[in-house]
């Protein structure tokens, strides 16, 4: 996977230690329906297009920015579909990097391009209707079904202890 300079110099300090960054996902819908999808190059599953949010770069940018690396598709972000994190979005690379993330993930209009391998992230690239989605992360599963709902409030995830006394 292609990584930043500002990845790659904290990368040469920190090694293959747990690094916790931004990110942007992008769930890009076309006119009829149909989710984009790339074939990951480094475990040969297919995500949603995103990834790292650059130091100073807004979140729509990072979006917009990484959808075009991926997969030669040009995006508007229309809405923010949520916002997560948590134990599912931990990971390990073949070399050994790991990553904690938190993610913006945004609801896409593609705007240009077609569907193409773009950089060496992506080993191929395709639209899927939602009832022909191939398989998936879950949590990308559940980002699809919600951003297909049209619901526009944000979603997230939470865990809210009770306060100590306090009466349910």
């Amino acid at each position: 996977m292609s990584m930043s300079e500002y990845i790659r110099r904290l990368r040469l300090k920190i090694g293959h230690e747990l690094l916790f960054m931004p990110g942007a996902t992008g769930i890009v819908i076309d006119e009829a329906g149909q989710v984009l999808l790339h074939r990951r190059s480094d475990n040969g599953q297919w995500w949603l297009p995103g990834g790292a949010i650059d130091p100073g770069e807004e979140p729509a940018d990072a979006v917009v920015r990484e959808v075009w690396e991926e997969t030669g598709v040009r995006v508007v972000p229309e809405r923010v579909l949520g916002v997560y994190g948590g134990l599912d979005h931990f990971g390990r690379y073949p070399n050994g990097d790991e990553i904690g993330m938190v993610s913006v993930v945004f609801v896409c209009r593609p705007v240009g391009g077609e569907p193409a391998v773009n950089d060496e992230e992506s080993l191929e690239v395709r639209y899927f209707l939602p009832d022909a989605l191939p398989e998936l992360l879950p949590r990308h599963r559940s980002y699809i079904e919600l951003a297909l709902r049209g619901d526009v409030r944000a979603d997230f995830r939470f865990t809210f202890p009770s306060p100590q006394g306090a009466k349910e």
